[in-house]
């Protein structure tokens, strides 16, 4: 525990762990859209291979921790002997001690994973907006891309969307909304419900139902079903679904429930169910 490769993975650990939860803890709020989910990911990724170069700021950081500068797990560790074919030559194999050995084989390592793995989500994600980029980039784009990009979609998501209806209908509704200085998806959303606009643009509403309920991580998911473990136990083994349902809902959304006032509903089922009648 007092060794120099402890202290400097715990420093390490704890720099990186530090911005990846509370960009986490982000990408798991209902505010949290697929545009803003791509921009933190990007800055996570970049902030990632950026501590590549501080290798010799966090090494000093865990020397004055551990008192010591000797890597001590080289040392300790038993040498390979590599088998050599006929056709290998004479040049001597390249053995790495101390530093080098720990910065190529640990540290540059964890680095590739963590950067390849953000890149892969990174992709994922950019391939979902591709499909609703007439959605997240029409402040940027004029009618003709607009017209190419809501068919685009429109065939993706052929079974829910017009083609021609949709492309007419996001035209006028983008320079509608511009008029109104709405710069984001949330906003074309808010303005469509806020001015009673459903009829007149259905299938922009869909197409903005779509893209707003497109969920960036499935931890909400996940919790739902913990909470199910939760409260489906075996005392309440012949619950029926729909009490289930609601208890479910209950639970998961508590905050909302806390900031609920209960008191004409306990009058009104304390009325209907009273055993006497006034």
């Amino acid at each position: 525990m007092e060794s120099l490769e402890t202290a400097f993975l715990s420093d390490f650990w704890n720099r990186l762990l530090y911005r990846y939860n509370d960009t986490s803890i982000k990408l798991q709020s209902s505010t949290c859209d697929l545009k803003l989910a791509i921009d933190l990911l990007e800055s996570l990724h970049i902030f990632t291979d950026d501590m590549r170069n501080r290798f010799d700021d966090i090494e000093q950081a865990a020397i004055e921790i551990s008192g010591t500068s000797e890597y001590v797990s080289a040392a300790a560790a038993r040498r390979r002997k590599r088998t050599r074919r006929f056709d290998d030559g004479q040049a001597a194999d390249t053995v790495l001690h101390g530093k080098d050995k720990f910065r190529i084989e640990t540290f540059t390592v964890i680095i590739d994973q963590l950067a390849c793995s953000l890149r892969r989500r990174i992709d994922a994600y950019k391939e979902v907006r591709e499909v609703f980029k007439v959605v997240t980039d029409f402040n940027e784009i004029d009618a003709d891309q607009i017209r190419e990009y809501a068919m685009s979609m429109a065939r993706t998501y052929s079974g829910d969307l017009q083609s021609g209806e949709f492309a007419d209908e996001m035209i006028q509704f983008v320079n509608f909304a511009k008029s109104r200085g709405c710069q984001t998806p949330s906003s074309l959303a808010m303005l469509l419900h806020t001015e009673d606009l459903q009829s007149t643009f259905p299938n922009v509403e869909i197409a903005l139902r779509m893209y707003m309920s497109i969920m960036v991580s499935n931890c909400s998911g996940e919790r739902s079903f913990s909470k199910m473990a939760l409260i489906k136990n075996k005392l309440r083994s012949t619950m029926s679904d729909r009490r289930l349902s609601a208890l479910e809902l209950l639970s998961v959304e508590n905050d909302v429930l806390a900031s609920v006032s209960f008191e004409d509903i306990i009058e009104q089922f304390a009325a209907a169910k009273s055993r006497k009648r006034f």
